[in-house]
């Protein structure tokens, strides 16, 4: 916790020296920076702003521009993980320990981004801020760190938390709310995934939030379609299927690309497409062995498509005139193997990151119409928009118009499989209805039901050396 403070203070400090406006970089700044300083000035509250995305993101180490992506996809069953003795293969395995690599590295920087939000809305508060600020702005920037810490809550709540579907009432994960600033204060129990969940609705209110401007900031900061977007995934996982639709009807302004592969790459705050990403820059990318293409990339050559059993493996989905096979996936290597192209830049690491994307908008939707008795021309929509922007109708194999009940929910959830593959969606959506983690393929067999304690990660073995509340 000693060191988590101290992570937190130099990064307020660092940060709240950056600005992107040059009348701010001219003017002269003072030999030595403090809280009453940085709280008193528009430009520096920002800047520490700023620092809890950095926080988020992170680059050395890093969490959210490449470990945790990787995570979801590496419990999940459609792409093959090999990575060792690099980390993620015992995530991949399902035998994660409490005193395991990738364990420390997530549960440490998840609760120290949340620690520098908490701090920097606490501070909001305690400096008065809406008088520098104004009330409108003093909120937005409140209601961005709050999405911030909304969004290490579903990172954590989807690592070490029974299935709300199964269990509301599971014990899930310390919900820390008020920032550390000095040692001690270690003890905070274990919060229910239903008390998480509720937390997590109240701390996206798309109100208190902006609609993305068409530029950098509209898709690198929080917007209100991103708070739509965090709320409708909250209400799918409690099964809320009309709140859920309310949210996201609620997103406004998006539209699909028109060709798949220009969603990845660099810039791609310029697509209509995108609702929320983290960008990357040759000053600001992942440490080595953290970036998404460093894992997923035919380069990296660790974790590859599982064309044996995965979702590429069944009927209509791994089309050779959908442009998701045709553009984002590679030709056999010299073992056969083919590995996604949408993070190909193994050597700079300046790929940016999809976090959110109206695609997902429109199969959440789609999914959550297949549980409403009147929904299922809305289904069959939306599941059609996303669908037949990567292949037309007549070189499909199956007809969407044809399918209902249990098949058209299928279809739903297997076009997510194959829109989203190693874009960090695969574990979580397993986990969020409550199915069993299944792996079948020349390299790994296992099959791990909510009842077996693999199912979930161990909490860090440090939080429970230092927290005695849980």
């Amino acid at each position: 916790m000693k060191n988590i403070i101290k992570l937190v203070a130099a990064l307020t400090l660092v940060v709240s020296l950056a600005s992107c406006s040059e009348e701010f970089i001219e003017r002269p700044r003072p030999l030595v920076m403090n809280e009453d300083i940085i709280y008193s000035d528009a430009n520096y509250i920002e800047s520490a702003l700023l620092g809890c995305y950095s926080a988020f993101k992170s680059s050395n180490p890093t969490f959210m521009a490449g470990l945790a992506y990787v995570v979801f996809d590496s419990r999940g069953d459609d792409i093959v993980n090999v990575s060792n003795p690099v980390t993620m293969q015992r995530t991949y395995e399902m035998e994660v320990l409490p005193t395991e690599l990738e364990n420390g590295r997530i549960w440490n920087y998840a609760y120290y981004t949340i620690n520098t939000c908490n701090i920097f809305i606490d501070n909001l508060t305690n400096y008065e801020c809406e008088k520098v600020l104004g009330a409108d702005k003093c909120k937005q920037f409140a209601a961005e760190a709050k999405f911030i810490r909304a969004y290490c809550y579903y990172v954590l709540v989807n690592l070490y938390s029974q299935p709300y579907c199964l269990n509301p009432d599971a014990p899930a994960v310390p919900l820390r709310l008020k920032g550390l600033t000095a040692a001690g204060n270690n003890d905070c129990p274990l919060s229910t995934i239903g008390q998480v969940y509720a937390q997590m609705l109240e701390d996206c209110i798309p109100s208190d939030l902006v609609d993305a401007p068409e530029t950098y900031d509209g898709v690198t900061r929080a917007s209100a379609a991103a708070a739509h977007m965090m709320r409708m995934r909250v209400y799918m996982a409690m099964q809320d299927w009309d709140n859920a639709i309310a949210e996201g009807n609620a997103i406004k302004g998006y539209s699909l690309a028109e060709d798949v592969s220009t969603l990845y790459g660099v810039d791609t705050y310029k697509n209509k497409e995108m609702i929320f990403a983290l960008p990357m820059s040759t000053q600001d990318n992942p440490n080595t062995q953290m970036s998404a293409a460093e894992y997923f990339s035919a380069k990296a050559t660790v974790c590859w498509l599982d064309t044996e059993s995965g979702i590429m493996s069944q009927p209509g989905y791994f089309l050779a005139k959908d442009q998701r096979i045709a553009k984002l996936v590679s030709e056999p290597d010299g073992n056969g193997y083919q590995y996604s192209m949408k993070f190909v830049d193994y050597g700079q690491k300046l790929d940016w990151l999809p976090l959110m994307r109206y695609a997902e908008t429109l199969l959440n939707l789609a999914e959550c119409y297949t549980h409403k008795t009147d929904g299922t021309a809305q289904a069959k929509a939306n599941l059609k928009a996303v669908r037949n922007r990567s292949i037309a109708p007549a070189d499909d194999v199956f007809s969407i118009d044809n399918l209902s009940g249990g098949n058209l929910t299928t279809a739903v959830i297997n076009e997510r499989r194959l829109e989203f593959i190693c874009e960090g969606m695969r574990g979580i959506d397993i986990i969020r209805r409550g199915e069993n983690f299944s792996k079948k393929n020349s390299v790994i067999d296992l099959n791990i039901t909510p009842g077996d304690a693999n199912y979930t990660w161990p909490i860090y073995k440090v939080e429970k050396d230092y927290n005695k509340a849980i």
